[in-house]
């Protein structure tokens, strides 16, 4: 539960780096809709809800993959380590992000280089589904368009790994689109006013800064628990102790 609901921050203060990352793609397909369904708010929503649907579908399928995966590679470890690297790295690639907001590169510039080999793969068959007709047309896009090369999609495929588990990666897949998707919605015209505000950079400076303050909470958060787990049973066991030390009575002590 600690993972998903951190994955969704990731997502949702990571909506400043969508602006940049998206911004361009996203004007796109509002362009790509049809003229008499753009006019309207109401139409035009429901088709950037469809891309959106599919694009969210795709991190899904996605994480469930990279969870079965994840539980290839858990098996060949250690209970103790594997507990110790669930614990430690998803906050470490919280931190990661929130530099990567800041525009400090930690090497997710080199996976989207390398995702962007794979892109020009998968991007001629975006072609196919353009214009955009109708919303069965506009989810098929958005399923393409969950290939993007992005170091926030990453970096959660990463935490989907980590799971070691089809369905756990999928459902932090699934949070983490969930959180991506106010910047989305609110690029899309929904709010003019909302979609300035992003584009501030002590906006982007405030989301990499609180990223990375949630990412070493998270490191010190166990150490501190398994500390004051360790001093709960060093109390019970001396107060054991102690106990032990009374003599057992006897039937006359009961007597008298």
């Amino acid at each position: 539960m600690e993972v998903l609901f951190s994955v969704f921050l990731m997502g949702l203060l990571g909506g400043v780096h969508c602006f940049g990352m998206c911004g361009g793609i996203v004007a796109m397909l509002t362009a790509a809709i049809p003229e008499k369904q753009r006019s309207s708010l109401k139409n035009s929503s429901r088709f950037h809800l469809s891309y959106n649907l599919g694009r969210i579908l795709s991190y899904i399928v996605m994480g469930a993959l990279f969870g079965g995966m994840g539980y290839l590679f858990r098996s060949q470890l250690s209970v103790n380590s594997m507990d110790m690297v669930i614990r430690v790295l998803p906050a470490v690639l919280m931190i990661v992000v929130g530099l990567y907001i800041l525009n400090i590169n930690l090497g997710i510039k080199r996976l989207e280089y390398l995702g962007s080999k794979l892109w020009e793969k998968i991007q001629p068959l975006s072609k196919r589904f353009l214009p955009i007709k109708n919303l069965k047309s506009a989810f098929y896009f958005g399923l393409l368009w969950g290939g993007i090369p992005c170091g926030l999609v990453y970096s959660a495929l990463a935490l989907s790994l980590l799971s070691g588990s089809a369905y756990e990666g999928g459902l932090i897949m699934l949070s983490f689109g969930l959180g991506t998707l106010p910047a989305l919605l609110v690029m899309s015209g929904f709010s003019s006013k909302l979609s300035s505000l992003f584009y501030k950079p002590m906006i982007r400076k405030f989301s990499g800064i609180l990223i990375i303050s949630l990412g070493i909470w998270s490191i010190l958060m166990p150490f501190s628990q398994s500390k004051e787990h360790h001093l709960m049973m060093e109390s019970h066991d001396h107060s054991h102790e102690q106990s032990d030390n009374f003599p057992i009575p006897n039937d006359f002590d009961y007597f008298v």
